[in-house]
């Protein structure tokens, strides 16, 4: 019998989709409208009465076997579960203050969930809303510990978020940039997008490389302290993509124009690297070097960041210093469960990239 349902989708809601639907369903089951044994429409079904995509309601109803509020049965569907019945080991809310266009956040949450489901602990993720600049919406995080929650992993040293836990007073670690953890969490791993940054310098400097231009549109990694340390000169260009194009979009198109214009003037220095601080930056440089018929390392010398698994993609195995999420993942994963064996967040727990002496820089310099 069609019961309907107890809540809806507000396209004025400042919130995503998946969470309100999140949400709404969550609320729904420990509301009592659905029971113990109830079994809930099926991601077909839901699709239509709330007027989303099915991608949106089979997120929610795998959000909803994640954190233990039903069972997943095959052939049947998803079965409301007893909440008194022990369900887990423990349960672990991850804090994402960035859209879904992060593929490292991405990998990251999807590793960390797969390595705790297999350990006996319920995941949940929540995605936290910026509403204005350095502030977030916490009404996701609010749901999410609405059930009992032994840690949170919050991804990314936010001051606004950290303060806002700090008072909230459930454990927490940090995960994100960020040498010293903060006195108030359980401890962190810091996320040191830098760490190959002394390799690439030393392989700049064993190839007579006398400056290096760096462009960025971020912060997370630079590179030009290690370079200055090495002797190798570092003229740094900030670009900012246009958003209007989409955020990702928008910074391959950057890079495309940008680096396109120094091609355009002839400016292009053959004792130079030129480094690309975002995989999609160095997307766009790339078209425009193959567009303007140029090759690397013949005609100019390239690095570029990378993330494994993303690219960028070259002809050539590109000189970068590339970060692998699913270690990252790995390593997270591994410090929470240390956590949950001794009581303590073990120390000194850092993931970064790694230096990768590919071809687009060209020939070491050899003595003679």
């Amino acid at each position: 019998m069609d019961r309907g349902l107890p809540f809806s989708v507000n396209r004025d809601d400042c919130r995503p989709l998946l969470a309100q639907v999140c949400d709404g369903l969550r609320s729904a089951i420990t509301g009592g409208f659905y029971r113990p044994g109830d079994m809930l429409p099926s991601y077909r079904e839901l699709a239509p009465m709330l007027g989303v995509s099915r991608i949106v309601t089979q997120a929610a109803l795998r959000r909803m076997a994640d954190e233990g509020l039903v069972e997943s049965r095959p052939r049947i569907g998803s079965v409301v579960r007893d909440r008194n019945e022990k369900l887990c080991r423990g349960h672990v809310v991850f804090l994402c203050p960035e859209g879904d266009e992060n593929y490292a956040q991405t990998v990251i949450a999807g590793v960390l969930r797969d390595r705790l489901s297999e350990a006996g602990y319920r995941f949940t993720q929540a995605c936290l809303p910026q509403v204005s600049p350095g502030r977030y919406d916490f009404s996701h995080l609010e749901a999410a510990l609405s059930q009992s929650t032994d840690l949170i992993v919050t991804m990314f040293a936010r001051r606004h978020i950290l303060a806002h836990l700090a008072r909230r007073g459930v454990p927490y670690a940090v995960f994100g940039e960020y040498e010293k953890v903060p006195s108030a969490a359980v401890g962190g791993t810091w996320l040191n997008f830098n760490l190959a940054a002394e390799d690439f310098a030393a392989a700049c400097a064993a190839r007579g490389v006398r400056e290096v231009v760096e462009f960025c549109c971020y912060a997370e990694c630079d590179a030009e302290p290690a370079l200055r340390k090495s002797g190798i000169g570092v003229r740094r260009i900030r670009v900012r993509p246009d958003e209007s194009e989409g955020g990702l979009l928008g910074v391959v198109r950057c890079g495309m124009k940008v680096f396109g214009r120094l091609i355009e003037r002839k400016r292009l220095a053959r004792d130079a690297v030129y480094f690309f601080a975002d995989n999609y930056l160095a997307r766009g440089a790339l078209m425009a070097l193959s567009y303007a018929g140029l090759r690397s390392p013949e005609d100019v010398r390239i690095a570029t960041f990378a993330n494994r698994r993303l690219g960028p993609v070259y002809p050539r195995n590109l000189s970068r210093m590339e970060f692998d999420a699913h270690h990252a993942g790995g390593v997270l994963a591994a410090a929470a469960l240390e956590y949950f064996r001794t009581g303590k967040y073990p120390e000194n727990s850092v993931v970064g990239s790694v230096w990768v002496d590919g071809e687009t820089m060209g020939e070491l310099v050899v003595s003679r």
